[in-house]
């Protein structure tokens, strides 16, 4: 007789439903799994005999075979283990094939025959719901890890003997009485800011600057001398974003708990600020099974690049192509991944090796400071719409109106709104041909800003991809400053704020 169950596991960050066959025959005694498991899969022969024996139940004497499909892919792991052992108990009738409702299992089983917590059981649980499989088993003891996902329920058990009572009808949901909802999950929270925009003295034209990265998700750049304040401003950038939908906290939390990070579910948009010894494969991921690196650890948040030029030249390039996809493609081994890593940049610099070139009385020679910028190539730094310098004497400036993070929010959270409902209409007129790239909308331009961007093109050597860098920013100051076109004013804006910094 063949008894099934479904499990689920990771490869690197995406996860896979696989279903589990258990065939029991005469002969001689003999547990074999197929199906390219790992290690990991070929040693829960040993886990699983011991989990059912303790567990009070027959284990059989005869010829054993586990079928893990899709046999192509490799299996990784030991959270099949319950999934494998519910297999055998209903291929020896311990428990009926037929259910009321598909169930998948997540969970691993020690000698005793408890259950096991498993990594990464979020993504393995929006891998079911893809397969239509509204209800999955796992440990209890993640219980309090429980999220609230849609059309998804969790039924936690403590041991594989409790497991099997509720599958014959001889028990019960060990959260949920007959007839009563399961206790209250934990539910995404938004957590306050590690520093707020109001803690920084003068800087008009930085936070400015910033709010306009922030409402337009525009790449930026600070360049200033040390202790100018760069990074104690670009720390608080987050705190400026809008909170995160459900849906992105929901993929987000999920990214973190497959990369093996501990991170509460909530809202507030993540910030990841690597070291400038990182490598190539740290930043945008690798490995076998490739793996997550910091560009998709900051989906859906900020990456700070905190002194860009000390970093390796090979590993800044490497994003050049998440800084306009926002995603990663990796191929290892024959094995192709797509990694998520929408993420707004802010990089910070000093001018030279040491710091004061522009600012005050520079100690390096020309070829020093040539040798420092040739660790930022030309591709990159034109994927870059702002950048803007932070001198010491901004810090004495004093301003009209101090605004929290929190009411420049509010400014942003419109923005956005606005600027997605404009390129909603400018696409709803002016559909973008098959392939190719929509072209600039001018509609909502001025006759004589939209003279002064092409002119300013022309003038300033910017590339096709610098013109629509300042075509977006230009929009963004319109739409933050409140009005329904883009003037002269809002062009030169954008243009200073591209052409701030210029590589020696």
């Amino acid at each position: 007789m063949v008894g099934t169950s479904l499990g689920a596991v990771l490869d690197g960050l995406e996860a896979t439903v696989v279903k589990v066959e258990a065939d029991v025959s005469n002969g001689l005694p003999q547990f074999a799994i197929v199906g390219l498991p790992d290690s990991a899969v070929s040693e829960s022969k040993l886990r699983i005999r011991s989990a059912i024996k303790n567990s009070g139940l027959e284990f059989p004497s005869r010829r054993i075979t586990v079928n893990l499909s899709p046999a192509s892919m490799r299996k990784h792991g030991a959270g099949l283990d319950l999934a494998i052992a519910i297999a055998i108990l209903r291929a020896i009738g311990t428990i009926p094939e037929a259910v009321p409702e598909a169930l998948g299992f997540c969970a691993e089983l020690n000698l005793s025959g408890n259950l096991v917590p498993v990594g990464g059981f979020v993504n393995l649980a929006l891998a079911f719901r893809r397969e239509h499989i509204s209800s999955i088993v796992l440990s209890m003891q993640q219980h309090p890890q429980f999220i609230p996902i849609p059309d998804l329920h969790w039924h936690p058990f403590s041991s594989l003997k409790s497991v099997v009572h509720f599958l014959s009808g001889k028990g019960i949901d060990e959260l949920a009485s007959p007839g009563e909802e399961q206790v209250p999950l934990a539910a995404f929270f938004e957590e306050e800011a590690a520093g707020d925009f109001a803690d920084v003295v003068g800087l008009p034209g930085v936070k400015r600057a910033l709010t306009i990265a922030a409402a337009g998700k525009h790449h930026a750049l600070l360049v200033g001398p040390p202790g100018c304040g760069k990074t104690m401003i670009a720390e608080r950038f987050p705190g400026i974003l809008p909170h995160l939908t459900p849906l992105a906290a929901l993929e987000v939390y999920a990214l973190h708990q497959a990369a093996g990070i501990q991170r509460v579910p909530s809202r507030t948009p993540p910030l990841r600020i690597p070291h400038h010894t990182l490598t190539r494969a740290g930043l945008i991921g690798g490995g076998a099974p490739p793996m997550a690196g910091e560009a998709s650890l900051a989906h859906h948040g900020v990456l700070i690049l905190d002194e860009l030029l000390e970093f390796p030249r090979q590993t800044l390039d490497s994003l050049r192509e998440p800084l306009v996809q926002q995603k990663i493609r990796l191929t290892r081994a024959g094995h192709s991944v797509v990694l998520p890593a929408d993420f707004i940049l802010v990089a910070t610099m000093n001018p030279c090796p040491c710091g004061q070139r522009g600012f005050g009385e520079c100690r390096c020679t020309d070829s020093a400071v040539q040798r420092y910028w040739s660790h930022l190539s030309g591709p990159l730094l034109d994927r870059v719409d702002i950048a803007v310098s932070v001198r010491p004497e901004d810090l004495a400036q004093t301003e009209s109106t101090i605004q929290t993070s929190e009411q420049i929010r509010t400014r942003v959270e419109h923005a956005r709104k606005e600027l997605e409902a404009r390129r909603l209409a400018a696409f709803t007129r002016q559909p973008a041909p098959q392939g190719r790239v929509a072209p600039l909308s001018f509609e909502d331009y001025e006759d004589a800003a939209e003279h002064l961007l092409r002119r300013a093109g022309k003038g300033l050597k910017l590339s096709r991809r610098g013109i629509a860098s300042v075509h977006r920013v230009a929009r963004t100051i319109a739409v933050l400053d409140e009005s329904d076109v883009v003037s002269t004013a809002h062009v030169e804006e954008a243009l200073a704020l591209r052409g701030t910094i210029a590589t020696p």
